[in-house]
């Protein structure tokens, strides 16, 4: 036997009304975190793209007047210091004796204090033209 409702049907409507707006607002808020996480992905991609592309545009032309830094190896002698061995290899690539040996200095971790020993090696950044232009 079936049972009949003779119950507040407003309040029924009511409730079904909540119910849909409860949806409706669930919806909403999903639809709008997915549209934050969009967001932060596209501009997590723009920013990646953008640095890679900044990374990517050196400066072709100064790099082609000075040549391709390299390095070599040379024999500390009796009496050298880090100053003497800069204004030897000296080229104008570098912007001053001074910035040529401190790069010495930073390269093969020496401090500004410290003795050069004889018969050790150095190494020393030049700049070498590129060939085949």
């Amino acid at each position: 036997m079936r049972t009949v409702y003779y119950g507040d049907y407003d309040y029924m409507i009511r409730v079904e009304d909540e119910r849909q707006k409860r949806i409706a607002r669930t919806r909403q808020v999903r639809r709008q975190k997915l549209l934050i996480i969009i967001g932060v992905l596209i501009t997590m991609a723009l920013c990646s793209f953008f640095s890679v592309k900044a990374f990517a545009n050196t400066d072709t032309t100064m790099a082609d007047s000075f040549g391709t830094k390299q390095y070599k190896s040379i024999m500390i002698y009796c009496g050298d210091t880090v100053d003497s061995i800069a204004e030897d290899n000296y080229s104008f690539q570098f912007s001053s004796v001074g910035r040529l040996a401190s790069e010495i200095r930073s390269i093969n971790h020496i401090s500004a204090d410290e003795k050069l020993i004889p018969g050790n090696y150095l190494v020393i950044p030049y700049f070498a033209q590129a060939s085949g232009y």
